[in-house]
């Protein structure tokens, strides 16, 4: 019995033995989880410093975060393996096994605490240092039980990488220097990735007293304390002993290294765009540094002729990022408004927009490249533009007029293809400020007449090498992944192979002086621009790989006389293409399958007649292009001995023959005249001519129909008379309200003073054609 009883008493005691560690730990586990769900961790939200980087990940820019602190973001794995190894061994070496505290380092303590009778040891471990550093509180007692019961609410809802991957943050590092990242950076002018051993050391010993210790502070308590744990980790093995005596033997870094700061125009300009607190770009940091080395050195140039500044932009063919961005050519040259971002200012592209518009006309059917336009005076409504140099040229061909850069024929084309889906199509390419104003802009639209940016044009060009598709520029690498979704086709593969075999030609006006006889110009097709008052120089240009543009100007905007894109855009422009392009070039651009080529007469243009004897090959677009015959040439009736010319009405029944003679446009045959070129006219027609022909009037090129000309009293100012007529035209006669004015020559120019009132002008030619124009004169 008494054995029995025995027994009994020792089961007992055993299941008390065993069971009651147990329930005290289910106790315990219980509290904290109602503790846990009553008192959540008030984790606070880290306010980051926002970090701009390369497409390679390297730092372009840092700025402070809103608690202006140095406090940049860090992934374990941007931490080498070295780094973590000794913060564990000096600061917690039992970090990956205890659930947040270490049970034996708070006995162990406490005990010395009491002992000694002070606070000798804080028991802390990663995870609460952790804890303290997000939730700060005084040092006492009670703030030490609290910081152990976060460290166990850590544990509980993060993992241990977790935990160290925010240790490595939030590390205080003097002033307003947090976490390894920030540190690493800022002393030694490395990544946490490629830190020495004696670096590393330096990174754990620093947050003991980081006032104190951060370097340039305290040199030789900081190699003290430095060298104190290098010699424990040797002993202790954590690092081979080789390794840890060549880190003894390392310097000691001592400077602060100033962040790198480098796309300052683009970093600025996205810091505020995008949420994330690490932006990764699409600049190449090799075409960035080329690009600023060869701007700094070129400006200075454009600054010896009262020209303040540049700037440039590279863009990926390919791809449509950007891989260099440069505002300016020194972002804190105040002197010269270094802050200022001029691939966003709005300035007047000057003739840069003219490649655009010669696309959009080959793919409506008006021109191709050889097809033959005039080069002269002319008016419209009003507006009589003139070429750059101030001269004529008479008849050239479309490649010509837009190698050249010719004025009259692009407005003369502007008002063919409108102004309105002119401008729709450069707002569907980009050009914001055009597609706000579309509805205010006349044909001074392309020549300048608007606002533009540089990354505006340049995205336009590079829809040339891209087959005529824009696609958005890109400076983020994550907007990549939208690309194809922004495409939309501003013009056929066909028309854009043709602007740029045009814009390929080196026998160009817009080839700078120097360059006339230089061997190694970059193979691209590029294009020049010079805004009104020569207040922007332009130059863009591509191949298959790189669309550049740069800018060259005042940002006030005051103009300077010598500025042009020829001669101070283009030279940068050609210095960029050979400082990035590979060491093997790319292939050119060859016809895509929608273009065709075609025989058509040097006279016109056209696909040649019988009498077309001289022949040129020029691309087209079948479908598309004009399919008329030339004309350059007409079949005329006269007499004998040419002096007369006969229409179907009056023909004689013998005594004529039939003659072929040029057809040339009334506006080129007034300035031959003014010119005083000699060309095959025709004969003056037969007086006795029965019939009145009504179309081929006389068109009055001076004054301008339904204008309104305000004259200063007192001043005998007056009024020109001047107007285009056929070929074949003897006379002209001017009626001022009806009332015979003077007869005059086809080209000659008259003029009258004016009474005050409303006018009617007529202008009719010998053979009875006659046009009308209204005008009024007021006296002020």
């Amino acid at each position: 019995m008494i054995n029995r009883i025995l027994r009994i008493i020792s089961h007992k005691w055993l299941r008390l033995i065993f069971l009651w560690p147990a329930f005290v730990f289910l106790s315990f586990f219980l509290v904290f989880l109602l503790f846990d769900r009553v008192f959540p961790f008030p984790v606070p939200e880290v306010s980051w410093s926002k970090v701009v980087y390369a497409s390679d990940s390297t730092l372009l820019h840092a700025f402070l975060s809103k608690d202006d602190k140095w406090r940049m973001p860090v992934r374990l794995d941007e931490i080498t393996p070295g780094l973590e190894k000794a913060f564990i061994f000096k600061e917690d070496r039992w970090f990956y096994y205890h659930p947040g505290v270490n049970p034996l380092s708070v006995c162990r303590a406490l005990f010395n605490n009491l002992r000694k009778g002070r606070r000798t040891s804080g028991a802390s471990t990663i995870t609460m240092q952790v804890a303290r550093l997000l939730d700060p509180a005084p040092r006492t007692h009670g703030s030490k039980i609290r910081e152990m019961f976060r460290a166990l609410q850590l544990e509980w809802h993060l993992d241990k990488k977790e935990v160290l991957q925010l240790y490595f943050n939030l590390l205080p590092y003097g002033g307003n220097t947090e976490g390894v990242k920030a540190a690493s950076l800022q002393y030694f002018g490395e990544k946490p990735k490629e830190l020495s051993l004696a670096q590393i050391a330096m990174l754990t010993v620093i947050p003991n007293n980081p006032n104190a210790l951060k370097p340039g502070e305290n040199a030789e308590l900081l190699r003290e304390k430095r060298d104190f744990w290098l010699k424990r980790m040797g002993r202790e093995a954590v690092f081979s002993p080789a390794v840890v005596a060549d880190a003894l033997n390392e310097p000691l870094a001592n400077q602060r290294y100033p962040l790198v700061r480098k796309a300052r125009h683009l970093s600025y300009r996205i810091k505020d765009i995008y949420a994330e607190s690490e932006i990764f770009t699409t600049i190449n940091p090799s075409v960035q540094h080329r690009v600023e080395v060869l701007s700094t050195a070129y400006v200075r140039r454009l600054r010896s002729f009262q020209i303040g500044n540049l700037a440039v932009l590279v863009v990926n063919n390919r791809t449509m990022e950007v891989e260099s961005y440069l505002g300016s050519a020194g972002f804190d040259e105040d002197a010269w408004q270094g802050q200022v971002d001029g691939i966003k200012a709005l300035r007047s592209p000057g003739s840069a927009l003219k490649p655009a518009l010669y696309a959009i006309a080959f793919d409506q059917g008006l021109i191709t490249p050889k097809m033959v336009v005039t080069d002269v005076p002319q008016n419209f409504a009003g507006y009589r533009p003139e070429n750059y140099d101030e001269t004529w040229r008479g008849k050239v061909t479309v490649e010509q007029a837009l190698a050249q850069s010719l004025n009259l024929p692009a407005v003369d084309l502007l008002e063919k293809v409108g102004t309105d889906q002119f401008a729709s199509v450069l707002a569907t390419a980009g050009f914001r400020w055009i597609g706000s104003n579309r509805g205010r802009l006349g044909l001074s639209l392309v020549l300048g007449g608007c606002g533009t940016t540089l990354e505006e044009l340049t995205a336009l060009y590079a829809v040339f090498a891209n087959n005529g598709i824009y696609k958005p520029l890109k400076y983020i690498k994550a907007d990549t992944l939208a690309q194809a979704e922004d495409a939309d086709s501003i013009c056929s593969p066909g028309a854009a192979f043709m602007i740029t075999d045009i814009l390929t030609q080196l026998r160009r006006p817009d080839l700078p002086n120097q360059y006339k006889d230089a061997a190694n110009l970059p193979e691209i097709a590029w294009k020049t621009g010079t805004s009104y008052g020569r207040r922007d120089g332009w130059a863009i240009g591509y191949n298959k790989d790189y669309t550049i543009g740069v800018w060259t100007g005042n940002f006030p905007g005051n103009g300077v006389p010598e500025l042009n894109g020829a001669d101070f855009a283009v030279p940068l422009l050609f210095s960029i293409f050979n400082a990035i392009l590979p060491a093997r070039q790319p292939g050119w651009f060859v016809p895509p399958p929608d273009l065709d080529y075609r025989l058509v007469c040097s006279e016109s243009g056209l696909p040649p007649d019988t009498f077309c004897h001289h022949q040129v090959m020029d691309y087209f677009i079948p479908g598309v292009s004009p399919a008329m015959r030339c004309n350059h040439l007409q079949k005329h009736f006269v007499n004998e001995s040419q002096t007369i010319s006969y229409c179907r009405n009056c023909l004689p029944e013998k005594g004529y023959r039939e003659v072929f003679y040029p057809y040339y446009p009334p506006g080129l045959i007034a300035w031959y005249n003014e010119m005083q070129i000699p060309y095959q006219k025709l004969p003056p027609h037969n007086p006795r001519c029965p019939s009145v022909k009504f179309s081929g009037a006389p068109v009055i090129t001076s004054l301008t129909d339904g204008a309104e000309y305000l004259i200063i009293k007192g001043r005998r100012q007056q009024l020109q008379l001047a107007c285009n007529a056929e070929n074949g035209v003897a006379r002209i006669y001017w009626y001022l309200n009806d009332k015979l004015f003077r007869s005059a020559l086809p080209g000659e120019k008259l003029f009258f003073t004016p009474a005050e009132g409303r006018y009617k002008i007529s202008c009719s030619d010998n053979l009875g054609r006659n046009s009308d124009i209204w005008i009024k004169v007021t006296y002020i």
